[in-house]
């Protein structure tokens, strides 16, 4: 029989609509590879956890021997568990940790393997797909600093038996708001290097040098020229400013926190820039 003769069946089925989400298809792929990795695995959870729970005996000792511990729980105290330059060597660490092994071959390996132009053949545009990748870091970052941050603020509230939640009913705000600001501009700061090259270990190394670094610099310059304004060469000091301003507490800086929210907002700008050349890159040649 000739083919032209032959019957075929209707599809029958419905199109749909542009899906909002279809970068979490993205998302949940790479977690997914992530939590395959054992020695991955390890290093992004249990010194978090670890960190966490520290957190948490300290509110538990500060609200059943008052007198037992050489500072309150307070604002600060929350303030230094998200990033405090005083504290940074350990939360600085941790984000660094996090971020690096959770996000430093998201990009880099799809480059290697030229993967990216095949995600870029589906019908995902480079947005889909760097916001894929974006929340892949983010939700570790997340689970690491913003979640954890508001379950202390309320195991505080539930223990304490003064009217700390009627004074500081606005910090948990304040938390959402200063996890978005480090979430945002350390992901995109991974996701950078991590296109620059198909070496994971090139974009950490990438990323360290600005991460530690920036911090490095400012170190150095404020010797020298001996002024608090060399402070916005620091990524770190610029968390710390726009934090201090968020929790309310007093500050070392002779900048104001516009300057130093403007810093990050430029950084994560120009990370945006480079990140669309060059996922756009490939999608233009493919």
């Amino acid at each position: 029989m000739p083919i032209h003769t032959q019957d075929y069946r209707h599809w029958e089925g419905t199109l749909k609509p542009h899906n909002a989400m279809r970068w979490w298809v993205i998302t949940k792929a790479e977690l997914k590879l992530l939590a395959q990795r054992k020695f991955v695995r390890l290093i992004v959870a249990i010194p978090p956890t670890i960190y966490v729970l520290v957190h948490a005996v300290l509110i538990y000792l500060g609200n059943q021997f008052p007198e037992g511990l050489p500072f309150e729980i307070d604002k600060a105290f929350f303030h230094r568990f998200f990033f405090s330059f005083r504290f940074v060597f350990l939360s600085g660490f941790l984000v660094a940790l996090v971020t690096i092994f959770g996000g430093s071959g998201l990009i880099a390996t799809d480059l290697k393997n030229n993967a990216l132009s095949l995600y870029l053949s589906k019908p995902i545009s480079w947005v889909d797909y760097l916001l894929g990748k974006f929340a892949v870091v983010g939700i570790l970052l997340a689970c690491m600093l913003l979640i954890p941050g508001l379950l202390l603020f309320l195991e505080h509230v539930l223990l304490t038996d003064t009217d700390f939640f009627q004074k500081n009913y606005w910090l948990p705000f304040s938390m959402v708001a200063y996890s978005a600001i480090i979430i945002t501009s350390t992901s995109l700061l991974m996701l950078l290097f991590s296109s620059l090259t198909s070496n994971p270990r090139y974009a950490t190394i990438g990323f360290c040098a600005v991460w530690f670094g920036s911090s490095a610099v400012y170190g150095v310059l404020q010797e020298i020229t001996r002024s608090g304004k060399v402070a916005l060469v620091s990524m770190w000091a610029n968390y710390d400013r726009l934090g201090t301003a968020l929790f309310g507490l007093p500050y070392n800086y002779s900048v104001h926190w516009f300057w130093a929210l403007l810093i990050l907002g430029v950084l994560a700008a120009l990370c945006l820039l480079v990140l669309r050349h060059r996922i756009r890159a490939v999608e233009i040649v493919k």
